[in-house]
């Protein structure tokens, strides 16, 4: 196995792992309502705080990954994962659980900065192909995940179980990142990580200051973040809320006598499309003259299918819940790739940061809005929300290739070494 093949696998794993502690919420949000007698926007509140930690988080760990290492990084927040999911497990009352689910989601947010960072960096060959790779088994988590924690309450009767077999599996993934070397990539150790700066090298960037103590920031980079708020707003939104929305409208899952488990059934099915959209994603960006274009014909799609979600029910349901996975899911990579491109490499992780805390952080408002939305007009109503909120994306992701020639000029104190 080559060094890139290496951290194609590890990184990827990591996305994995990442996904599967953050999709088991709402394949149980409904048996935790349930259990202590809360609406959908209480339980929606505690929610949007674990996934605006998930994504305030990527802030500080994408700076973490520039000073101190990807690969170094990328295993502190693994293990973090790993030890907050057996403690959301183990926990007992309202705001044990919630204590811990933010604990859980601050840990989750180092993925993204740290693993995209460590892949933009040391794969020279075939990027968008990693980066699709990546996004695959990202999708892996999201789909498993929900047909995963369902057959945890069928078998154990308790939506804790999820959690607790979770935790033990990402120790044992955190001790094989530990062990795994990366040329060039500083290892997690207790004693050097807090002595003392032993950091990445990081490869050779591209100047982008005009030598008067100015940057150039593109004006792409900064739509393509606003790209990514709606973007957010739409994943969270759309994931959360297929479990409950299948209980509602498809009339097999809504009286079948465990209802729970069989919409987390057919929520793995649908998200399941979502594997094939994020391969084409990461492949199909290695191949475009224009990948700029990409998102906005994805958006051009997902807006109609999501309109069309929160018109129909049963099969018809099925079918477009089916297709908005399957072309939905090409967006990270080819987002991801974008990020890469118009980024510099040595800040490739505060930009994957900033990315995904806009992602995660302000796409969050998406449960609880979602929350209050479902409760008080139904969850099909929400759907029919966010097909406009596509449609405000699509305008957005063609902004950024009209603007990507031009640059904002911004003061700077830049750090000699």
């Amino acid at each position: 196995m080559t060094d890139e093949h290496k951290v194609v696998l590890l990184a990827s794993c990591s996305h994995f792992i990442t996904h599967s502690f953050m999709t088991i919420f709402p394949a149980v949000m409904v048996v935790i309502a349930g259990e202590n007698s809360m609406s959908f926007m209480d339980i929606g509140i505690i929610a949007n705080i674990g996934y605006f930690l998930y994504g305030l988080g990527s802030f500080p760990a994408g700076w973490l990954a520039d000073r101190f290492g990807s690969k170094r990084v990328l295993t502190v927040g693994v293990i973090g994962m790993a030890m907050s999911s057996l403690l959301v497990g183990m926990s007992h009352g309202l705001m044990w659980f919630a204590l811990s689910y933010a604990l859980l989601g601050m840990f989750a947010s180092i993925h993204h900065p740290a693993g995209l960072s460590l892949i933009a960096r040391r794969v020279t060959v075939n990027k968008g192909k990693a980066l699709g790779i990546h996004g695959v088994m990202g999708n892996v988590g999201l789909f498993l995940t929900p047909l995963f924690a369902a057959s945890c309450i069928w078998l154990f009767h308790s939506w804790r179980s999820a959690y607790i077999i979770c935790g033990i599996v990402g120790l044992g993934f955190a001790l094989f990142l530990y062990k795994a070397r990366i040329p060039e990539e500083a290892d997690f150790s207790f004693r050097q990580t807090f002595k003392k700066r032993v950091g990445n090298k990081v490869p050779e960037d591209e100047k982008t200051g005009t030598g008067d103590g100015f940057v150039l920031i593109p004006i792409s980079l900064l739509i393509l973040f606003l790209v990514s708020t709606l973007s957010g707003f739409i994943f969270r939104g759309s994931l959360t809320f297929f479990p409950a929305l299948f209980r509602q409208e498809v009339h097999f899952i809504t009286n079948n006598d465990h209802p729970v488990v069989m919409a987390g059934y057919l929520t793995t099915a649908v998200l399941s499309m979502g594997l094939i959209g994020a391969w084409f994603g990461g492949y199909i960006n290695d191949k475009l003259k224009k990948p700029e274009l990409f998102p906005a014909f994805i958006f051009l799609c997902v807006a109609p299918l999501l309109y069309f979600i929160s018109q129909n029910s049963n099969t018809p349901l099925i079918v477009y819940a089916a297709l908005f996975s399957l072309i939905y899911y090409a967006w990270q990579p080819a987002q991801n790739y974008l990020i890469a491109k118009y980024t510099r490499k040595a800040s490739h992780g505060m930009g994957f940061g900033v990315n995904f805390f806009l992602i995660f952080g302000l796409g969050s408002i998406a449960t609880s809005s979602g929350g209050y939305v479902t409760d008080n007009y139904g969850v099909d109503v929400f759907y029919w929300i966010m097909s406009f909120v596509a449609a405000a994306g699509m305008l957005a992701a063609l902004l950024v290739y009209f603007s990507r020639r031009l640059s904002l000029r911004v003061a700077c104190h830049l750090e000699k070494n």
